[in-house]
């Protein structure tokens, strides 16, 4: 677990909003550096805001609730802590976002207390993950794979704890180590290789004294051995080649089971192209008058041509027709006008 980022408001005497950014490069440079300064300065209250915002308590203070808040700066009416940490291999690796906060009614500083919030966020996507106080020390637990006290034991030392921690037992101290260092596996192999030595050991007891109780057998019960297996060879000799036998038929009902499949689907597929074809026999007779129909087409053509032909002469003599009697009338009045044009020409003459 790797804190990146603290920021919190109006906790014990730091009041106003604080922020400490640890991914600066003065930070990240340096690689190891140290929170110094006089007694009350805010030391602790840093390390105060880290353990709020993670578990909604601190190691001074076990329990803050709504009635009782006594690491809210006096006379303001809200303080929260919010961290932002990476997680290691040892839980769910990523980036977490927690928060915790408290503020008075209206955020006046005489209102009365109001319910904390408390909530756990993914950085990368903002997502909020839990927002109940013991989802969220539970998600913490399960992301971190430290519980508060073996937080403050491993990562918040309170002033004069540190030498009660290397005091204590190795029982106390291992279970702590190994959940920063990440070797705790090393020890549930060695408990498993300890529990498969202890199996193993006991078996062959076992069979050891097993061993020891047995006496190797006489001439005539191993003539009778010899005998009973000579007789179970001969019966499995018999009983391979039934199997054989057996899977021979086996391997004929298969094939005779795959062919009669084979046989329904080709009647299934004979039965649909029969029904496929009764279903195109109207179309097949259109087909066949079309084909007739085809054979006289020139034919056809050409009769139209020549109807089309006689339509037009036969309206044409009709026109004609119409014409012929003025054109008789005409050809009397030009005869009646010759003989006038004669029987005068006589005269002049």
């Amino acid at each position: 677990m790797r804190i990146l980022q603290i920021r919190f408001k109006n906790l014990n005497s730091l009041q106003g909003e604080w922020k400490i950014d640890f991914t600066a490069p003065a930070y990240a440079s340096e690689g190891i550096f140290a929170i110094t300064g006089p007694t009350g300065a805010g030391k602790t209250t840093i390390l105060d805001a880290i353990c709020l915002a993670l578990y909604g308590r601190t190691p001074r203070l076990r329990d803050i609730t709504q009635s009782t808040n006594e690491i809210m700066s006096r006379q303001t009416g809200e303080c929260f802590a919010e961290v932002l940490f990476e997680a290691g291999p040892t839980g769910a690796p990523g980036r977490y976002c927690v928060y915790w906060g408290q503020h008075r009614a209206r955020k006046k500083s005489d209102g009365p207390l109001q319910a904390p919030r408390h909530e756990i966020a993914d950085a990368g996507t903002g997502q909020v993950l839990e927002t109940r106080q013991r989802d969220v020390a539970e998600k913490i637990e399960e992301v971190t794979g430290l519980t508060f006290d073996r937080f403050v034991r491993s990562m918040l030392l309170a002033q004069g704890a540190f030498a009660t921690f290397l005091q204590s037992g190795p029982n106390e101290r291992s279970p702590v180590l190994e959940q920063i260092t990440g070797t705790e596996i090393y020890s549930r192999i060695s408990m498993q290789a300890h529990e498969v030595r202890n199996a193993k050991r006991a078996k062959l007891n076992a069979l050891e004294a097993g061993l020891s109780g047995l006496k190797g057998p006489g001439p005539e019960e191993k003539e009778e051995l010899e005998t009973q297996l000579a007789v179970q060879a001969q019966e499995e000799s018999e009983l391979e080649q039934d199997i054989g036998q057996c899977a021979r038929a086996m391997e004929w009902l298969e094939s005779m089971e795959a062919l009669q499949k084979e046989l329904d689907m080709l009647e299934d597929q004979n039965q649909d192209l029969t029904r496929r074809q009764e279903g195109f026999d109207p179309e097949l007779q259109r087909l066949e008058r079309a084909r007739r129909a085809l054979e006289f087409g020139s034919s056809h053509a050409a009769l139209v041509v020549l109807r089309r032909e006689q339509e037009a002469e036969k309206q044409t003599l009709l026109s004609c027709q119409a014409k012929l009697p003025e054109l008789e009338a005409d050809v009397r009045r030009a005869e009646e006008a010759l003989q006038l044009a004669s029987s005068a020409l006589a005269e002049k003459q």
